[in-house]
């Protein structure tokens, strides 16, 4: 009974080790069909790109991706199989990496220049510094792709898939990336000059020291986005959102940002010259030391913003809300400020010579110099400072100001604006007007006796002839022959 016993396992052993063995064969055989497959895929794939013409590699490329994830299973060790054999690997993947790798770096422009390559799939493939210039990169897909210093130049790159790629030090020159797919992208360094960016999102990504003079970035979305050292200069931002954005010592002179969205931006340093920033939100931005020297923040919010030693030289500030805005040693000068909004603004050693300041309001929790303060209650309170002998209004802004019946004797109004100014029957014996203008000023019935007028500008012989007196008054030189000398005590 125990031979039988023992034989019969002797005859389960021997059918198990069968099995086995077959079933091992029937793995190694599905390995070698398969990879004797990829084998030909890939031979075929080498063929086409290898006959060095467009046609050939754009029919290649558009197989690179399935030849390049084609899986084959892993071959079968004869004592591991049943636990291994479920496990597949992709045995063109390297080799077609390194191809595409060395290819495109060094293709020439008659072969790759304007290549078709639209809706293909190179997701994390190395191709730093490919020579893809004028490439139709429609709906391609290079998510985490490593594209540093690739030339993409005028590329296509319209709803093509660049999220998480590498794109630091390429050219995007003219390229269009229209519904391109760019977050988390690292353009740091990039050339992207007059390319086609308008409404992409570029949320959060690294554009440090990127090129983006004349690019068109309309109601683009770069909330959260690294700018800094970035080059803006001519760019289409009308309707871009920043909020957020790091925009450090950025270059934005002459920019277009209308109704631009700045909220919270950091734009310290930058260089806004001549920037157009109408009806641009900058609630709480960040734009200390910026230079804002004839930009125009026509209607703009900059409620709360930091304006710290910003020069806002002969700046458009009208209608402006600067509520509770850190204005403290900003330059203002002739900085156009009517109907602004500066309740509970600190603009203490803020320097307004010049500056227009009617229509603006200003609250008790407003901080002001004295002088500020003295020539908004002239310019706002209309008719009611009529005693201002000995103040210093030196540089004021006083254009069409109402000083009919003022006492301005003594007063030092060297370099101020008086264009329009009513100064009927004010008194300036005694006034320093060096260097003031008083083109078109109503001086009907003022006294003007002793004052020396010899470096006003716009005074005219109507205006001293119907001055009430201009006795011992010095004239300027293209007046001082046949002016006429008001009577004294005659209106």
């Amino acid at each position: 009974m125990r031979a039988g016993l023992v034989a019969r396992g002797a005859v389960g052993i021997a059918v198990l080790a069968v099995a086995y063995t077959a079933a091992f064969a029937v793995l190694s055989n599905r390995h070698g069909r398969a990879a004797q497959a990829a084998a030909v895929e890939a031979a075929t794939f080498f063929a086409l790109v290898g006959a060095a013409n467009q046609g050939s590699v754009e029919t290649g490329m558009r197989r690179f991706h399935t030849v390049r994830t084609r899986t084959v299973p892993t071959a079968p060790g004869f004592f591991d199989f049943l636990w291994r054999g479920w496990r597949t690997e992709t045995p063109n993947a390297a080799v077609l990496e390194e191809w595409a790798s060395r290819f495109f770096a060094a293709c020439s422009a008659d072969l790759c220049h304007d290549l078709s390559l639209r809706g293909v799939i190179l997701r994390g493939v190395r191709l730093g510094a490919a020579r893809l210039a004028g490439a139709d990169l429609r709906d391609a897909d290079l998510h985490g792709a490593d594209l540093r210093g690739a030339d993409l130049s005028q590329a296509d790159l319209r709803d093509a898939g660049l999220g998480a790629a590498r794109l630091g030090e390429a050219r995007f020159a003219y390229a269009n990336l229209t519904g391109a797919q760019l977050a988390d992208a690292d353009l740091s360094g990039a050339d992207l000059s007059y390319a086609e960016l308008s409404g992409v999102s570029l949320a959060g990504v690294n554009l440090r020291w990127a090129s983006l003079n004349g690019t068109d970035l309309s109601d683009a979305n770069l909330a959260e986005a690294d700018l800094y050292g970035a080059d803006l200069r001519d760019a289409k931002l009308t309707g871009i959102k920043l909020p957020g954005a790091q925009l450090v010592g950025v270059d934005l002179i002459g920019a277009g940002l209308e109704d631009a969205d700045l909220r919270g931006a950091n734009l310290e340093e930058a260089d806004l010259i001549e920037a157009r920033l109408r009806g641009a939100q900058l609630t709480g931005a960040n734009l200390a030391a910026a230079n804002l020297h004839e930009a125009d923040l026509f209607k703009a919010n900059l409620a709360n913003a930091d304006l710290t030693a910003a020069d806002l030289f002969r700046a458009n500030l009208v209608g402006a809300d600067f509520t509770g805005a850190d204005l403290r040693r900003a330059e203002l000068r002739q900085a156009d400020c009517s109907g602004a909004n500066l309740a509970g603004a600190d603009l203490t050693g803020a320097v307004l010579a010049g500056a227009e300041l009617s229509g603006a309001t200003i609250d008790e929790r407003t901080k002001l110099d004295a002088k500020g303060r003295v020539v908004w209650d002239i310019l706002n309170d209309r008719g009611s400072v009529t005693t201002l002998a000995g103040a210093d209004l030196r540089e004021a802004g006083l254009a069409g100001a109402d000083l009919e019946d003022a006492d301005l004797r003594g007063t030092d109004l060297t370099g101020a604006n008086l264009r329009y100014a009513v100064l009927r029957g004010a008194d300036l014996s005694g006034s320093a007007l060096h260097r003031a203008d008083l083109s078109e000023a109503d001086l009907a019935g003022a006294n003007l006796a002793g004052v020396d007028l010899s470096q006003t500008r716009g005074l005219t012989r109507r205006q001293l002839a119907a001055a009430e007196s201009s006795a011992d008054a010095c004239f300027p030189r293209y007046l001082n022959e046949n002016v006429v000398t008001p009577v004294p005590g005659s209106r």
